[in-house]
């Protein structure tokens, strides 16, 4: 992954109250080769404005951030953020990266050809721990000529992005990206419509609980998420029968690191 942020042109590195030998002995055990960087005061955490202050002084964690990613140009000014109050509670790298430049770094997609469209949908994450926000995205690209009705359609069948409901994760509302408006000369009407290519989006986020989510994997410890895609295409003659796309994520879960530094790394109160 390394050597893909330095094709894109990207530096990557994190920065952790924590000292440089706690920085040391976890990133040996995780294999993690991009640098680490050590602020046990919080000095640049409290210049970013992002120290936890829900952590009372006196308390070992007393220090910590808002977990979160920035963005950042050569010239060293914030170009984008993505921060979430908990720890528990993260944006996965892919999620990040599809926000910013389109889609992940790498993704598995499956594709669906029918008359009316070709579909390839995708998770931001292939695989994710408690906590992650990932989204599950669908890229459509009608044929020519076809529209489908945008979900402020009034008396048509709107399109619907629906994700079958799960006590791993919460739903975040569906991404509908703005409407067209075509005017439709057989009945004399103007709809709002999406014609040619579009993204609907589908945020999740896992449940911070290691046990409630491990109740929901299967024998591979994924999690497979179900869905639908319902529509239905007219082109510029003929309205077809509304039509339904089974949808199937299957999302790979991280048991958490459990593993603590050595006794006498650890911060003291």
């Amino acid at each position: 992954m390394k050597e893909a942020f330095i094709k894109m042109g990207l530096g990557i590195c994190a920065v952790s109250y924590d000292s440089r030998e706690v920085l040391a002995d976890f990133a040996r055990r995780r294999k993690i080769s991009y640098p680490l960087l050590s602020d046990p005061d919080s000095t640049i955490i409290r210049a970013f404005g992002i120290l936890n202050t829900s952590v009372p002084e006196g308390d070992s964690s007393y220090g910590i951030p808002h977990p979160g990613v920035y963005r950042v140009d050569e010239k060293g000014l914030v170009q984008a953020k993505f921060f979430e109050e908990a720890y528990n509670n993260r944006y996965a790298l892919g999620t990040v990266f599809t926000r910013l430049f389109g889609s992940p770094l790498y993704i598995h997609e499956t594709v669906v050809e029918n008359d009316h469209l070709l579909l390839k949908s995708f998770s931001t994450a292939d695989s994710a721990s408690m906590g992650n926000r990932l989204s599950l995205i669908l890229d459509i690209s009608l044929k020519d000529k076809m529209h489908v009705y945008a979900p402020s359609a009034q008396g048509y069948r709107p399109i619907e992005f629906k994700i079958t409901e799960s006590p791993a994760f919460t739903l975040v509302p569906a991404e509908y990206p703005r409407a067209q408006t075509l005017y439709l000369k057989a009945i004399r009407e103007s709809a709002p419509v999406y014609q040619g290519q579009f993204r609907l989006s589908q945020e999740i986020v896992l449940i911070p609980n290691t046990k409630k989510l491990e109740e929901s994997v299967n024998t591979a410890n994924e999690l497979v998420v179900e869905g639908s895609l319902s529509y239905q295409a007219c082109d510029d003659k003929i309205c077809y029968l509304p039509k339904a796309i089974a949808l199937k994520w299957a999302i790979k879960i991280i048991p958490p690191d459990r593993e603590r530094v050595p006794e006498a790394l650890r911060r003291k109160k």
